[in-house]
C-alpha cells in the first residue's frame, strides 16, 4: 500500500464514516461526549483522592443512622452509646431546652441526625468501642443566615512524617493526645436551634413542643470544624504556642512541637516529662484533653517503635479488611500490584462489574492505604479508581489482582530508619502518553495525557509521594518530564519552607547551612536543561507561565537538579506497572523492604 493510501485509510478510520471527527461532531451539537465527561470526572476525583480520610468516607458511605443501628445484632451496644452521648451533652450544658413558641420567627429550627459506628482496633480489627454522635443537619443550613465561612485546616501528612523523622534523628519523645468531644468545647458561633434527637423523651411535657437552643459548637454544622479550630488556636496561643506559617496545624513552644488533626494531636520534644507537663497545661486551660501516651496509632496508621530505634508505619487491619471485602478466600497471591502488559480503559464492550463486593468501598480503602503507608500500590490504585463511576469486569479483575498482591505483602508498610547524610531529596518521573491505547485513542481524551509520579525523601525516609494524571497534554517526553518536575516541586518548596521555619525556632534539623537544598533527580536531559537554563524555544515557550514557578529557586541555588539513570529513578514505580525485579527494587528503596 502506498504512503498516500495509508494516510487516507488512517484518516478515514480517524474521522469515521460520517467524514467528521468525533470532537467536531460534539462541537456541532454543542454537547460533551461521555468520554470527555468521564475524563473530567476522573481529574476531579484524583484531586479528592489527595485527602484520603475524606475520600475514604465518601467512597465507603460509612454512616449508620439510628434506625439502621437498631436492626444490628449488637443494637444494645449502640443504644448504650446513644445514652452516653446524650448524657455527655446534658452534663456539659451544650444546649438549653426551649419552648418552640419562644424561638424567634426569623430563625429556622434545624433537624438533628444520629451517626453511629463501630470503632475497631487497627491492628486486630476487633471492635473496641461503639460510637454515637449527635449532629445538627448541616445540609439544612443557609449561607448568610446561620453560617458564613466553613474552611478548617488539617495537618498535612508531610508535616507528620517530617517531624517524626526529625524526632527519630534527635532521639526525641513522642506523645499522643485526644480532645474529648472536641467540637462542643467551643462556643456556638450564632444563635441556632435544633430539633430534639430521635429516641429522646423529656419530662417537661410533649416533646414536639420543645426544641434545643444550642450553646456549644455541636457536630454537623458546616462551620463546626472552623469554629473548633479557631477556639483551639486561641487557647494554644494563650499558653505561648506559635502557629506555623507553613502548616496551620503545627505549633511551636520553646523546643516542643505540637501537631493536630482535628481532635487527635501529637507532641514532640526532647523530654517525655516536658510533654506530659505540656498536656497538663492544656488541661488546666479548660480544654478536655486525654493523654494517650506513646502513639500506637494516629489517624488510622499503626505506629511501632522497633528495637533499633526506627519506626514502622503499617495498616495490617485495613489490608485484612480489604481482603475480606473482596472475598478472597483462596491462597493465590501476586508479586506485583498490576499486570505489566495490561492498560485499563473504559472497556464498554465488556459486561458491567458484578463481583460480590462494593467497588467504591474498596477503592476508598485502597486509596487510604496507598496515601498513608503503601506508596508501592499508588499507581495501581489510581488506575482502578478512575473507573469508579462505571466499573466493568476488567476493572473488578484488576482489583482482585491488586488485593492478591496485598495478601502477599500484608506486613509491609513504611520503615523510618533515618540516614542524616542523605539530606533532602526528590525523585520525579513521567510516563509520556502512557495510557495510549489504539482501540480507544480516538474517543478517550485520557489516552493523550501523561502521568506524573514523585517521591520526596528526608534523611532517606519517604515523607510524601504522588501519582497523578497530568491535567494538560504534553507534546513531548521533555515537556511531560518537565511538568512532572514542576508538580513535584509544588510539594518540595513548602517542605523547604517548613524546615527553614523549624530552624528559626531552634529545632535541630540535619541541614545546618543557611539555605535548605533539595536535590531533584530527573532522568530526561531535555527537562534538566529546560529547568537549569533561562532560554525558551518555540516548542517549550507555551509552558512558561504555568511551570516556571521554581526557576527562581534554581537560580539562587536553593534547589539543585541532578541527573539520575532510569534504572535508579525511584519514582518510576509511581508512573507505570513494572516487571517484578524493577518493581521490587524500587519498592525496597522507598518502603525500606
Amino acid at each position: 500500500m502506498s504512503r498516500s493510501m495509508t494516510e487516507s485509510v488512517n484518516q478515514r478510520s480517524f474521522f469515521g464514516p460520517s467524514g467528521m471527527h468525533y470532537m467536531s461532531q460534539s462541537a456541532t451539537v454543542g454537547s460533551q461526549t461521555e468520554d470527555d465527561h468521564l475524563h473530567d470526572e476522573h481529574l476531579a476525583l484524583q484531586d479528592r483522592m489527595s485527602n484520603p480520610i475524606a475520600f475514604h468516607a465518601e467512597m465507603m458511605g460509612d454512616i449508620m443512622y439510628l434506625n439502621q443501628a437498631l436492626k444490628q445484632p449488637d443494637a444494645a451496644s449502640f443504644v448504650e452509646a446513644v445514652i452516653t452521648e446524650v448524657n455527655g451533652h446534658v452534663d456539659n450544658k451544650h444546649w438549653q431546652l426551649t419552648k418552640r413558641s419562644d424561638v424567634p420567627k426569623d430563625i429556622d429550627v434545624l433537624p438533628s441526625v444520629w451517626s453511629l459506628r463501630r470503632k475497631r482496633d487497627i491492628t486486630t480489627n476487633a471492635i473496641k468501642k461503639y460510637k454515637a454522635r449527635l449532629n445538627l443537619h448541616g445540609g439544612k443550613q443557609e449561607f448568610g443566615m446561620n453560617y458564613y465561612e466553613t474552611y478548617a485546616p488539617v495537618v498535612t501528612w508531610f508535616s507528620i512524617r517530617l517531624l517524626i523523622v526529625i524526632g527519630i534523628i534527635c532521639g526525641w519523645a513522642l506523645r499522643q493526645c485526644d480532645f474529648i468531644m472536641a467540637y462542643p468545647q467551643a462556643p456556638i458561633e450564632c444563635d441556632m436551634y435544633m430539633e430534639l434527637p430521635q429516641g429522646v423523651q423529656i419530662a417537661e411535657g410533649v416533646s414536639g413542643d420543645y426544641v434545643l437552643k444550642l450553646l456549644k459548637n455541636i457536630y454537623g454544622q458546616k462551620q463546626a470544624g472552623r469554629v473548633w479550630n479557631e477556639f483551639l488556636v486561641s487557647k494554644l496561643t494563650s499558653l505561648g504556642y506559635k502557629a506555623s506559617l507553613i502548616d496551620d496545624c503545627v505549633f511551636y513552644k520553646d523546643n516542643i512541637i505540637f501537631m493536630v488533626y482535628v481532635d487527635d494531636g501529637i507532641f514532640l520534644g526532647p523530654d517525655d516529662q516536658q510533654l506530659i507537663q505540656a498536656i497538663r497545661d492544656i488541661q488546666n486551660s479548660g480544654l478536655n484533653i486525654e493523654d494517650q501516651g506513646h502513639p500506637a496509632d494516629y489517624v488510622g496508621v499503626n505506629i511501632k517503635k522497633t528495637k533499633d530505634g526506627s519506626y514502622q508505619f503499617s495498616q495490617r487491619a485495613l489490608i485484612d479488611s480489604i481482603i475480606t471485602d473482596a472475598r478472597l478466600n483462596d491462597v493465590k497471591t501476586k508479586p506485583v500490584p498490576a499486570k505489566v502488559a495490561t492498560l485499563l480503559h473504559a472497556h464498554r464492550d465488556q459486561p458491567p462489574f458484578d463481583l460480590d463486593f462494593s467497588y467504591r468501598s474498596i477503592v476508598g480503602k485502597l486509596n487510604y492505604l496507598a496515601q498513608t503507608t503503601r506508596p508501592d500500590i499508588m499507581y495501581a490504585v489510581h488506575q482502578i479508581a478512575k473507573f469508579s463511576s462505571d466499573p466493568r469486569e476488567p476493572h473488578g479483575e484488576a482489583i482482585l489482582y491488586l488485593v492478591r498482591y496485598l495478601k502477599k505483602t500484608r506486613e509491609l508498610g513504611i520503615r523510618f530508619s533515618p540516614k542524616p547524610e542523605k539530606g533532602f531529596e526528590c525523585y520525579c518521573d513521567a510516563d509520556f502518553s502512557g495510557n495510549w491505547t489504539s482501540t480507544v485513542a480516538d474517543v478517550d481524551p485520557s489516552t493523550s495525557k501523561s502521568r506524573s509520579g514523585w517521591v520526596i525523601f528526608y534523611a532517606g525516609c519517604p515523607i510524601i509521594w504522588a501519582s497523578k494524571l497530568q491535567t494538560q497534554t504534553a507534546l513531548s517526553t521533555t515537556e511531560a518530564e518537565y511538568i512532572a518536575m514542576s508538580m513535584s516541586l509544588r510539594d518540595v518548596i513548602p517542605i523547604m519552607e517548613l524546615i527553614k521555619e523549624m530552624k528559626g525556632h531552634n529545632i535541630p534539623v540535619i541541614n545546618s547551612k543557611p539555605y535548605v537544598y533539595c536535590k531533584v533527580f530527573e532522568d530526561n536531559s531535555g527537562a534538566l536543561e529546560l529547568a537549569r537554563l533561562p532560554k525558551l524555544r518555540p516548542r517549550t515557550k507555551h509552558i512558561n507561565v504555568c511551570y516556571h514557578h521554581f526557576r527562581e529557586h534554581v537560580r539562587k541555588g536553593l534547589i539543585k537538579i541532578f541527573p539520575v539513570g532510569t534504572a535508579d529513578q525511584k519514582a518510576d514505580v509511581l508512573t507505570k506497572a513494572l516487571a517484578q525485579n524493577d518493581f521490587t527494587r524500587h519498592r525496597i528503596s522507598i518502603c525500606g523492604r
